[in-house]
């Protein structure tokens, strides 16, 4: 006989809380996707702490929810269920179950636990907890990174739409970018601002450093979710905003844009050329990011005394002479690739193109990389520099490279070898770049009218202020988070949205600073793909 089932018993404790507590973590990622990029108060004047001030709010509020949603389960678990709940969840705690949890988290929580030893072997803990001497990026705000990942990425449940609501805050941050590039100044931000300063903030993000990093971030998951959507509506909408990207990253002007454009470019055929819409889709992106850069080149003819103007290699690539011709040769290999798949897919071919063609990519790349390291050599220690005149501020390294990154990059490395060597193993204390070369402060300001409380590079920033060993676990937190969203991508596809912005942030960071404006969404997104990981990938739409 059938054992008969109550239907109207309630649903099981840790079901009812999962259910809660993921209803938590969904209002947190929402409020920082969607209203902190768009979030100010006094336009440009206090940015940095305007942002800093929501992001640890809302973090606080995340943490503070979870643990008084938790404390009340501890007390339903105890009066009905007799601990056992409770008992389970602590138990996850011991060294053996420690050692199970995924590389990622392992990661997080050396980078972590060396990031706290750092602060406390410092001569100034309390600027390295807090950040105030530098970008707020204190062991507070790496603790509130680190714990809104744990949450988010043991307790979230993601839905695709949280991605579509962040690309819509996206698409306004770049219009507004955009508008600002043609002098429009929607917004009304710049009435006061320097007119030496004036193009160097654009939109709702401040720098133009920091507001190409966003747009790096939206474009990785415009990429993502465009790739792998069937939904035409939703694809068509995935493509304009990645037209919109586009632009909006090439008008920022700032030289970190190359590099989350290159990495973008060039990882994404490992995951698209196993199958022959993945290739269509590739050259369409490339053919219409050439054609932006088309667009933009005509549009700075045709209303040079209207627009800022593009600068650096953007400006050198757009005025290559057959840029046109590589343009309608891009175009019409895209359509060719989607015809011939349109052709393949009535007759019942399969999409599988084997492993050939991502293994050729691979050695391309090999092949390209050594090319580069080859470059770089001769153009600093080669007999003939001269020859590489023409792109000689980002192939020849001194102290004026990047706009006195160069400078920056030096001055930190020579202040970082002069530490003791406990201070060389643990660093100096997170976000204590300024404190530490201190003694270049006055001869910085007499070369570049500025003093870097920041190394410009988001490594070298972690290995002087936190030392080898909190970089290696932050480098190694990064890298096995998008293994572990790649690995996955079979049950969710989408799950390459996150992958893709962490992969662009992470390449643009060589070159720019960690700040609490763009960088919290770069954590907000990785927590998401890593929830994503351990989620059933139905009913995720």
């Amino acid at each position: 006989m059938a054992k008969r089932t109550d239907e109207g018993a309630r649903a099981p404790l840790p079901e009812v809380a999962g259910k809660v507590f993921s209803g938590i973590t969904a209002v947190f990622l929402c409020v920082i996707l969607f209203a902190f990029p768009l979030f100010y108060q006094d336009r440009y004047f206090d940015i940095l702490e305007a942002k800093y001030r929501f992001y640890w709010l809302a973090a606080i509020a995340l943490l503070a929810a979870c643990l008084a949603v938790g404390l009340v389960f501890c007390f339903v678990d105890w009066k009905e269920c007799g601990g056992v709940y409770r008992k389970r969840f602590f138990s996850s705690f011991r060294p053996a179950a420690l050692r199970k949890q995924p590389f990622a988290f392992q990661a997080l929580a050396v980078f972590w636990l060396f990031a706290a030893l750092s602060t406390v072997l410092s001569d100034y803990v309390y600027e390295s907890f807090w950040g105030n001497e530098g970008r707020f990026s204190g062991l507070f705000l790496i603790t509130l990174y680190v714990a809104t990942v744990f949450l988010i990425g043991k307790l979230g449940r993601i839905r695709k739409w949280y991605l579509d609501a962040f690309l819509v805050s996206s698409v306004l941050v770049c219009l507004f970018g955009i508008t600002d590039y043609f002098r429009m100044d929607i917004l009304h931000w710049k009435a006061n601002v320097n007119s030496t300063q004036l193009d160097s903030f654009t939109s709702t993000m401040g720098n133009i450093n920091t507001y190409t990093a966003f747009v790096a971030l939206s474009l990785g998951v415009a990429c993502g979710l465009f790739v792998t959507e069937k939904n035409p509506l939703r694809k068509i909408w995935d493509y304009a905003v990645i037209l919109i990207a586009f632009f909006a990253i090439v008008t920022g002007q700032s030289d970190n844009a190359y590099l989350a454009l290159g990495a973008l470019f060039a990882v994404l055929p490992l995951i698209l050329f196993g199958k022959r819409r993945g290739v269509a889709d590739y050259v369409l992106l490339v053919a219409s990011f050439m054609t932006v850069m088309r667009v933009i080149d005509g549009i700075n003819q045709k209303m040079a005394d209207q627009v800022i103007g593009l600068q650096g290699l953007f400006d050198f690539l757009v005025r290559y002479e057959k840029l046109e011709v590589i343009v309608i040769a891009l175009w019409l290999l895209v359509a060719v690739l989607y015809i011939l798949n349109f052709a393949a897919d009535r007759k019942g071919v399969g999409q599988e193109t084997g492993i050939w063609l991502r293994a050729a990519w691979g050695v391309f790349l090999a092949a390209a990389a050594l090319a580069v390291l080859y470059v770089l050599y001769d153009a600093n220690f080669g007999e003939n520099p001269e020859r590489y005149a023409a792109l000689s501020r980002y192939l020849i390294f001194n102290d004026s490279w990047g706009t006195g990154r160069g400078y920056c990059w030096r001055i930190g490395w020579e202040s970082y070898e002069k530490l003791p060597l406990v201070h060389r193993l643990f660093g100096f204390g997170p976000d204590t770049f300024g404190i530490l070369t201190w003694d270049f402060r006055q001869e910085s300001i007499e070369k570049y009218g500025v003093f870097f409380e920041s190394a410009h590079n988001e490594y070298l920033q972690y290995l002087v202020t936190m030392g080898p060993f909190a970089l290696a676990a932050y480098v190694a937190f990064l890298a096995g988070s998008c293994v572990r969203m790649i690995r996955a991508i079979k049950e969710t596809p989408w799950i390459l949205a996150p992958a893709l912005a962490v992969l662009c942030y992470g390449a643009q960071a060589l070159v720019n600073i960690n700040l609490p404006i763009a960088t919290p969404l770069m954590w907000a997104l990785l927590a998401a793909g890593l929830a994503l990981t351990r989620q059933n990938p139905r009913n995720l739409d």
